[in-house]
């Protein structure tokens, strides 16, 4: 679910059963893994998986300094 604005609006927020997480922290969180080598393919497939799990993982991983 979101807040209305698309999933591409920084300033918006994606909410899951416990958390409302920063879209900008799940885009930078994508950004960190490519980064670090892992495909995109990879990302989507995790997310189709367990996308509670992976988008509050990515939007960890982007709030790291």
């Amino acid at each position: 679910m979101q807040d209305g604005s698309p999933y591409y609006d920084v300033g918006g927020f994606v909410y899951t059963a416990h958390h409302a997480l920063e879209i900008d922290a799940i885009w930078r969180g994508v950004d960190v893994l490519e980064y670090r080598g892992v495909p995109l393919e990879q990302i989507a497939r995790a997310l189709d998986q367990d996308w509670e799990t992976s988008v509050i993982a990515l939007a960890m991983l982007g709030r790291r300094p």
